[in-house]
């Protein structure tokens, strides 16, 4: 698998983290994630989707803005704070 930069946050908090795909598979696996689900998530990742599992939700961290979707306010949306306030 690809390693790919990722933003990370715990459930119930505000707080993001940037992360690779390495070591954020590493923590799965301590957190019984087996490598059929790890190859999922993967696929689901790269593909734009935001996950949450295992007490983190995770998203694929946006480079720039692609095929018209910006990615920036839509990974804005993850952050707690600013989900009232998404431009729809």
């Amino acid at each position: 698998m690809e390693n790919i930069s990722l933003l990370v946050s715990l459930e119930g908090t505000q707080h993001q983290v940037t992360t690779d795909w390495r070591s954020l598979s590493a923590t799965l696996i301590k957190r019984g994630i087996d490598e059929m689900q790890l190859a999922q998530f993967h696929t689901e990742l790269r593909a734009g989707l935001i996950i949450t599992t295992r007490g983190l939700t995770l998203a694929m961290k946006p480079e720039k803005q692609l095929g018209g979707i910006n990615y920036d306010a839509l990974y804005a949306s993850i952050n707690k704070t600013n989900l009232a306030h998404h431009p729809q």
